[in-house]
């Protein structure tokens, strides 16, 4: 893992623990929610926090324009995003913790919301094993990242992407454009259909198997911003080329917006400073979102 993460920045899990039939259960949700009607789903569309449904054309890659070439057109897919459903007593939502949001979940769709929640949930504890697995590849106690107060408690963010064919006439069109994640990093589950694909370190474009069984975890800035470039943060893209519908479901492992990283202490040391000024997730993240997604104001 800790050569993966060094190397390529993308590594696949194994014996994850999570369910088959609970990844197959979300993925039929993902598909029920977003063959809905149009109108429908924008009784859920996305407010300020990136919540809800961000429709077709919605995101716009324009942060890495200069690295890999403009976008020419906006991202051919939709999205819906979820935060931790805190129910209505929980300690953290009566405090009006700053880390507590608001869900917007569509009506009459049985199942929908129980189903993300428990997958939600399970992924948690997956990104903690994750987390415990890293501490020990940087050097650190096993217990270092996931009891850091940067994830006491985490702000992880769910998405159910739905990718149409892609439109042959729009030469230079993605799935979405290339970009690297902006929290510490991602847990993808992808359907059968392929479409994603990974920057080396030599500059080439490598496409990522859709492997049965096989969760695909990658690292994000703010992890190579904490490991000083120890791990990477790979760009990456999607195009469907495949004729079909393609979905995917990323599970963002995030850091509290608030909380300042500053280098890990095994990642410098003498003839190795710091590269980076201490920074929150907060700053990183309104910078990227502003420039990223058109949301509104």
């Amino acid at each position: 893992m800790g050569e993966a993460s060094e190397s390529l920045g993308f590594f696949f899990l194994c014996n994850h623990g999570v369910p088959q039939s609970l990844i197959d259960r979300t993925f039929e949700q993902t598909e029920r929610f977003h063959t809905l009607p149009l109108e429908r789903k924008m009784e859920v569309k996305v407010l300020a926090h990136n919540i809800g449904y961000l429709p077709l054309g919605g995101q716009t890659q324009r942060s890495y324009s200069s690295l890999y070439g403009e976008s020419k057109y906006p991202d051919r897919s939709a999205s819906f995003f979820m935060r931790r459903d805190y129910p209505a007593d929980h300690p953290d939502r009566l405090a009006r913790k700053s880390w507590v949001y608001d869900n917007r979940w569509p009506g009459d769709l049985p199942g929908f919301r129980q189903t993300l929640v428990e997958y939600f949930e399970t992924l948690t504890v997956l990104s903690e094993k994750v987390l415990t697995l890293q501490s020990a590849a940087l050097g650190l106690p096993p217990e270092y990242l996931p009891k850091h107060e940067a994830f006491s408690p985490p702000v992880h963010i769910l998405r159910l992407l739905h990718y149409p064919p892609r439109d042959p006439a729009l030469d230079g069109q993605f799935g979405i454009g290339p970009h690297t994640d902006y929290g510490y990093g991602s847990i993808l589950a992808q359907a059968k259909v392929p479409g994603l694909e990974i920057l080396t370190r030599d500059g080439e474009w490598i496409e990522a198997p859709a492997l049965p069984g096989h969760l695909l975890f990658n690292n994000g800035d703010m992890c190579q911003v904490w490991t000083n470039d120890r791990f990477r943060s790979a760009p990456h893209r999607v195009i469907n080329k495949s004729g079909e519908t393609r979905y995917s479901i990323p599970f963002f492992v995030s850091t509290r917006l608030d909380v300042t990283l500053a280098c890990l202490p095994t990642c410098q040391g003498p003839g190795n400073p710091p590269k980076y000024a201490p920074i929150s997730y907060g700053e990183h993240y309104a910078r990227l979102r502003q420039q990223n997604f058109d949301l509104p104001k």
